[in-house]
């Protein structure tokens, strides 16, 4: 059951609840991660030049299902899924004027019937229809958990999982904003988690822990890395420095329980007191994407630093790692590991024969 919001307010400081039957208390709870899956319509390239003649053969509509839709179907036969959370880059907006690739999406995931909740990356919103058309196209959804909010940038939101009607975690949805390609006035340009988003969720943890008469464990959900994600790797001896690369029990020893590579530098957002900030409001993991050639989950600070497995095949990542990530909740417990697409992979994208005749050719 879906439990949506329509007071000012929101039901117990949650925008939305996913209550699951009372039954589902001794059985582990699922959720799923995705992350830059970067569908685009070539038809709609809005600067010439901007991909070259194989590029646009390969990246037309009818190849949706190519570029990641079965990757994401693929997942959810492998994960069933109680929750599924998108942390941005659903869409290159410059390749979608007209929203056709965002309608086609939502219409996709709806035919799941499970709830998604997506934030924005820096990508969606250069879409001319605009963030908010965007944002009402998410909000009409029957499945999808979204909200505009009314602090910086757009979607920031709490949803809370409940069971038999006690809420059990909570995930808070964040906008990490710097869509810089955009002079839509509702877009900040500038990248970041800004003082009054942060005072937002602050806000709804006082509220959900007044309703509750406890402290709900949180995740937190973005798109943009912060610098942590440096400090994290640096800290735990896999990296020296921003830009070293490293894959956790092969180039270096493993730590704890970490996993997972960096194979690029991090491109970090900057929130000031983020540590401090999710140390007081409880968030025991961070979830992130962006960095298409960083997949990993490192222990820090007691908690949980996650990039989460790119699941889309356009634009730059490592052959053979999409996917997605998956979140098992036991108790207060929770586990975390990335999930491969198991479905056929185009080869990477420049240099050499475009996709190995996988995707749709010219026509001469």
């Amino acid at each position: 059951m879906i439990i949506k919001s329509n007071q000012n307010n929101a039901i117990n400081g949650c925008d939305f609840i996913v209550d699951l039957p009372e039954e589902r208390k001794d059985t582990k709870i699922k959720l799923l991660q995705i992350t830059d899956m970067q569908f685009i319509d070539s038809s709609q390239m809005r600067f010439p030049g901007r991909l070259r003649q194989d590029e646009i053969d390969a990246w037309q509509k009818e190849n949706f299902d190519a570029q990641s839709g079965d990757q994401i179907r693929s997942l959810i036969a492998q994960t069933k899924p109680d929750l599924i959370f998108i942390t941005g880059d659903i869409v290159y907006g410059q390749f979608d004027d007209s929203g056709e690739v965002l309608d086609w999406f939502c219409n996709f995931m709806d035919s799941f019937k499970i709830p998604w909740s997506p934030v924005y990356g820096n990508h969606d919103n250069e879409c001319k229809k605009g963030v908010k058309w965007q944002n009402e196209r998410f909000e009409k959804s029957e499945y999808c958990l979204f909200k505009a909010g009314s602090v910086t940038g757009n979607g920031n939101y709490v949803v809370g999982i409940s069971v038999g009607g006690e809420i059990i975690r909570t995930l808070y949805m964040a906008d990490s904003n710097g869509c810089y390609d955009s002079d839509d006035p509702l877009v900040e340009r500038k990248s970041g988690i800004f003082p009054d988003q942060l005072e937002f969720f602050k806000e709804r943890a006082d509220k959900i822990c007044k309703s509750t008469g406890k402290n709900v464990p949180s995740f937190m959900a973005f798109h943009i890395p912060t610098f942590d994600f440096v400090t994290s790797a640096v800290e735990k001896g896999y990296a020296k420095q921003n830009g070293d690369f490293f894959n956790i029990g092969v180039t270096v020893p493993q730590v704890d329980d970490d996993f997972g590579f960096f194979y690029e530098r991090v491109s970090y957002c900057a929130v000031d007191g983020f540590v401090d900030f999710l140390k007081e409001n409880r968030v025991d993991a961070v979830f992130v994407g962006h960095d298409h050639s960083n997949c990993s989950c490192i222990s820090w600070k007691g908690i949980k630093w996650v990039f989460g497995l790119k699941t889309g095949q356009y634009d730059y990542h490592i052959v053979g790692s999409l996917g997605g990530t998956l979140i098992t909740l036991e108790n207060e417990s929770f586990e975390v590991r990335h999930v491969p697409a198991l479905v056929k992979l185009a080869s990477y994208p420049y240099g050499g024969k475009m996709f190995d005749d996988f995707f749709v050719k010219s026509k001469k």
